[in-house]
């Protein structure tokens, strides 16, 4: 690369994958294609086993019509993420309902209180004040939530369960002509004590919904749709009513934790940053004052954390003054800055945050020389998040060496 006079470069440091412009859903298609039509299934409704982690690769996907489709719960009732590199065609019904006459909650969602008079399992159980289950979480459906459970039924039945959650995420196009449907266990007997709907969420570069989509009961839950301006039709029918949003490229469900660079000097960091390792990412004025401030995004990794931002190479002589992520441990964000950057040369920069495992993963966290006493985390412009696992006195512990259930509940 040719010497820099009148501008200084930041760039990509650990290039882990190329960034496209375009929505990407994560499917490693590790699941080959699902087509139904090529099931034998009792009466054309197919069954499939949620694995634990609760996430599908699939390559592409057809329900055609005549056929549904649901999900065997996993051992931890996760929501169902069903990602696909290729088109998501659902003709026939994709149903995550409550199911066994309304008493089994569908993936991801919560049981109703049993006989005797028990309060709904969930954030919004019924309750002896009113028995209906509510759904309760974030409109985003980050993370992905289901429907909660209905209050006893009469004192004599278990109350409804909830509908399950679902998010499917496609890197070209999902098309509804038939359904999908999220709804909560019935009233039973007359009594209002059903669960309530769960949530749908919808991402793709294309959606074009014709038909149902339905994620109700007494008490609605949320549908949600997203794609690019211009590429997002909904001519069909929503219960509740459906939101169109543009892309979040943010899929899964997980507790995992993420630092993503937003930007520097006040120019975001483009969607196309670390693609290259061999070309510069960004080209600022040569005139900025020191310091220069870079906004570092922080998701799942707790309030109060320190950022630094450091050089991997290219100015050896700069400094840096760490900020402090503030917000919630959702979202959170924190501004570091830098000074005394070489201005006629590329410049590697790496975000990193240090902090203590989450109290969830501690039960699971191994005793002796391989015990983590700190989770770090790294970055740079346009790339994806580098997990670390460090010992009291500092040093690496291997990954293969942390607990798997360790693992699963930082979302790993």
């Amino acid at each position: 690369m040719k010497k820099l006079t009148f501008s200084l470069a930041f760039v990509f440091a650990l290039m882990l994958s190329a960034q496209g412009q375009s929505f990407s859903s994560g499917s490693t298609g590790a699941d080959g294609a699902l087509d139904l039509s090529t099931m034998s299934c009792p009466s054309n409704i197919c069954q499939i086993q949620l694995p634990e982690s609760g996430v599908l690769n699939y390559t592409t996907v057809s329900i055609p019509a005549g056929f549904t489709l649901n999900f065997k719960r996993n051992q931890h009732n996760t929501p169902v993420t069903l990602l696909a590199q290729g088109s998501v065609n659902i003709s026939g019904v994709l149903d995550i309902s409550a199911s066994d006459g309304g008493k089994e909650p569908g993936p991801g969602g919560f049981y109703g209180g049993g006989p005797g008079g028990f309060n709904g399992f969930g954030p919004g159980g019924g309750t002896i004040s009113y028995w209906p289950g509510k759904w309760i979480g974030p409109l985003s459906l980050m993370p992905l939530i289901g429907g909660s459970g209905g209050y006893t039924c009469g004192n004599f039945q278990q109350g409804g369960a909830g509908g399950g959650a679902i998010v499917i995420a496609s890197s070209t196009s999902i098309s509804v002509s038939g359904a999908i449907v999220a709804n909560g266990g019935a009233t039973f007997n007359g009594q209002a004590c059903p669960g309530s709907g769960g949530s749908i969420r919808l991402v793709a570069n294309s959606i074009n919904v014709t038909n149902a989509l339905s994620a109700t009961s007494t008490g609605q839950g949320v549908i949600r749709l997203e794609a690019p301006s211009g590429f997002l039709t909904f001519a069909g029918t929503a219960n509740p009513p459906a939101g169109l949003f543009p892309i979040n490229p943010n899929v899964k469900s997980n507790t995992s934790p993420v630092l993503t660079i937003v930007s520097i000097a006040g120019f975001p960091v483009p969607s196309y940053a670390g693609s290259r390792f061999d070309t510069y990412d960004m080209l600022l004025p040569n005139q900025l004052s020191d310091p220069i401030s870079v906004v570092v995004h922080g998701t799942n990794i707790p309030v109060g954390t320190q950022v630094t931002v450091g050089f991997v190479s290219g100015s050896p002589t700069a400094t840096s003054t760490p900020g402090t992520l503030s917000g919630t441990f959702e979202s959170s964000s924190a501004t570091a800055t830098i000074s005394a950057l070489n201005r006629g040369a590329v410049t590697y920069l790496l975000a990193t945050a240090i902090f203590d495992p989450p109290m969830g993963a501690m039960r699971f966290n191994p005793r002796g020389p391989n015990q983590v006493a700190k989770i770090r985390v790294m970055t740079s412009p346009g790339g994806r998040t580098s997990t670390l696992f460090l010992r009291s006195n500092g040093t690496e512990v291997d990954r293969k060496n942390v607990s798997q259930r360790f693992l699963e509940k930082m979302g790993l």
